[in-house]
Formats: structure tokens, sequence, C-alpha cells
């Protein structure tokens, strides 16, 4: 799958390198903060203050690009004392009970952008590809990990506002949804994103 995502995405690249108009590339960093919702919110129920992503964007026209994101979210909590069976009903295991969720995510991406280059560009667009998926119980000094990829989508809103030279503001509202793989339940949250992004 990761393979066929990026061979899609030099290929839609070297599609639009011939065109006549002046091309720009924006680069950006972003923080990200995350609240989960439906089944992931069953598994941990507090907010995500752990996250960041790269974003790499082509513009194949003034309105419209083309990129890659690379991401990672950490959800967290702390669930107290708990007691319970160990792997196969062979006894018991007691303590501290931590929660985790630690997600890569790795997607094509596409943006339409309204407002005129150089000024406050409001966007729509979003992201496909896979998300790599850990999943951590951890009891005491037992922990329980599950890895799984999910097929992913995030559709996104956000705005690019210009700081000075070659340098933004963007700042973005994001749903994050992973398909249901490997037995494991679709993943969803939301993400506020807020970072830096420099025009290369």
């Amino acid at each position: 799958m990761m393979r066929k995502i990026l061979s899609i995405l030099i290929t839609l690249v070297g599609l639009t390198a011939g065109t006549s108009f002046a091309q720009t590339n924006i680069i950006g960093l972003s923080y990200s903060m995350a609240a989960p919702m439906e089944s992931t919110s069953d598994f941990i129920g507090e907010n995500s203050f752990r996250g960041g992503t790269f974003d790499y964007r082509h513009f194949m026209n003034p309105n419209m690009s083309i990129g890659f994101s690379v991401g990672y979210q950490r959800f967290y909590q702390s669930k107290g004392y708990t007691t319970a069976p160990m792997p196969g009903g062979d006894g018991h295991i007691s303590g501290q009970n931590y929660s985790y969720i630690d997600e890569f995510p790795l997607m094509a991406t596409f943006h339409y952008y309204f407002g005129q280059e150089g000024g406050v560009r409001p966007y729509v667009g979003g992201g496909i590809g896979a998300a790599h998926f850990e999943y951590t119980d951890q009891i005491g000094s037992i922990g329980y990990v599950t890895k799984q990829w999910h097929f992913n989508i995030a559709p996104e809103v956000g705005v690019l506002v210009p700081l000075g030279i070659n340098t933004y503001l963007m700042s973005s509202l994001k749903y994050n949804y992973a398909a249901p793989a490997g037995g494991i339940d679709a993943q969803q949250y939301v993400s506020f994103n807020i970072g830096i992004a420099f025009d290369m």
C-alpha cells in the first residue's frame, strides 16, 4: 500500500512539472492537538496534546496543490488501579493501568485555495493514504501491544496567513478517519493544527 501511495504522488508531481506558470513549493511544520471520537474515545477518552505534522505542498497552479504529509499523534490516559485477567486466562494481574494510542499517518494530499497569492488564503482539501497505529494497554510492568496499518483519510479546512517574506501562519481543522483493519474498529479523531509554513 505504501509503495502505491508514493508511486501515485510521484506520478502526479511529474505530470505537472512541465506547466508554464510560476510554481511554488510550501513546507510546513505544525503542532497538533486532538479530540478522540467513537471507538478511539472508548479506549482513551482524554484529549491529546502530543502531536505534529510535516507537510509538503507543490502548487500545480495558483489555486491547487498536491503533496504529502507525515504526522504523529499520541493519545494517553491513566485509568487508575486495575485488576484484569492474564492472557490465556491463567490468573490475574493488578497494577496502575495506562493506555496509549500512537498513530503515524502517511498521506498524499490535495488542497484548493481561495483568495489571492500573497494574501490570506483559506483552503479546503485533505489527505488519503495509510496510518500505522500502536495500541498499548499497560497494567503495572506488563504491557499488551497491538500494531496495525489502517487505510486513512483526513479531510480538512484551513488558512494560510502571510507573516513576512516567504513565511506563513498555517492553521487547520482536520477530521481523521482510519478504516477498520485486522479486527480493530475504525479510529476517529478531530485535530486542530497550528504551525509555520515556508514558501520555497
